[in-house]
């Protein structure tokens, strides 16, 4: 019996599709983000993963790349699947390492399809980017060491002419260290570090990591904005601590939820991973 892994954080969409497979003589594993997913796909090598894209932790490119990556898990196959179709989705599904893509609603006969063009490909090895094929966008880690201040005012942003000298932006600073690029904290300043960032690196895929030291409103509020973070080809990397109520990623969707803010955050193209440090 083939073994599928079924990851989407919609139980609802998850759990019938489950059991249809199960109909269907497949062995299904459920997982419920893209952390899990990855769990379970290196202690079970499933022979197909059927993978959300938009997802909580680690979406599904995350997935597809981290799979892609892992030379135990070369046969396996991945369909993608998303309730967007969007032309630069399916191009960075594909270059993340995924073999097929799904459009929800998905019906039964379209799923079959699908497994059947996938599984008849088993045999051949989809094998990560290379450095030569996805050049790194990363800073060469013999450039000095930079800090530069974005936002360094508190509670609420104020432009105007008294805050011209030391500028009118919310918490973030931008630090390129060791090749690296690192953030601290995603005020309102982190809107037009944003746009720098996709003008200097014009298309490349750039890797972020993005501290936050604590989660009030100043040091949050400006992620929404932050322009790399709506390119599938990015990597974004957010670390921090909010120990008071349900966590870090909680929060930061907290502030992106329909009432407030017209995209989630687990619609955010990019390949957004968010570690709770306190968990």
């Amino acid at each position: 019996m083939k073994t599928i892994l079924l990851i989407d954080d919609d139980e609802i969409c998850r759990k019938p599709a489950a059991e249809a497979l199960r109909r269907s003589d497949w062995q299904v594993i459920e997982a419920a983000d893209g952390d899990e997913g990855v769990e379970l796909a290196v202690k079970h090598r499933p022979d197909v993963i059927l993978c959300d894209l938009l997802m909580p932790k680690s979406n599904g490119y995350h997935v597809c790349r981290t799979v892609r990556e892992n030379p135990e898990l070369k046969d396996t196959r991945i369909i993608v699947i998303s309730g967007r179709d969007f032309a630069s989705d399916r191009q960075s599904a594909a270059e993340a390492g995924a073999d097929d893509f799904l459009v929800k609603p998905i019906e039964l006969g379209q799923l079959h399809e699908a497994l059947q063009r996938t599984t008849s490909i088993r045999g051949e090895t989809k094998a990560a980017p290379t450095p030569s094929t996805v050049p790194s966008a990363k800073p060469t880690s013999d450039q000095k060491t930079v800090v530069k201040f974005w936002g360094v005012r508190g509670s609420i942003p104020t432009p105007g002419q008294t805050t011209v000298f030391f500028g009118g932006n919310t918490s973030c600073v931008e630090v390129r260290a060791d090749g690296e690029i690192i953030i601290l904290d995603a005020g309102s300043g982190i809107r037009p570090l944003g746009e720098a960032l996709a003008a200097e690196f014009n298309g490349k895929p750039i890797e972020i990591t993005l501290l936050i030291t604590h989660t009030h409103w100043d040091h949050i509020q400006g992620f929404p904005f932050f322009l790399p973070a709506y390119d599938a080809r990015n990597r974004v990397h957010i670390l921090g601590y909010e120990g008071a109520r349900d966590g870090l990623a909680a929060t930061l969707a907290g502030q992106m939820e329909s009432p407030y803010f017209p995209i989630a955050l687990k619609q955010m193209p990019g390949n957004i991973v968010i570690e709770d440090c306190g968990r």
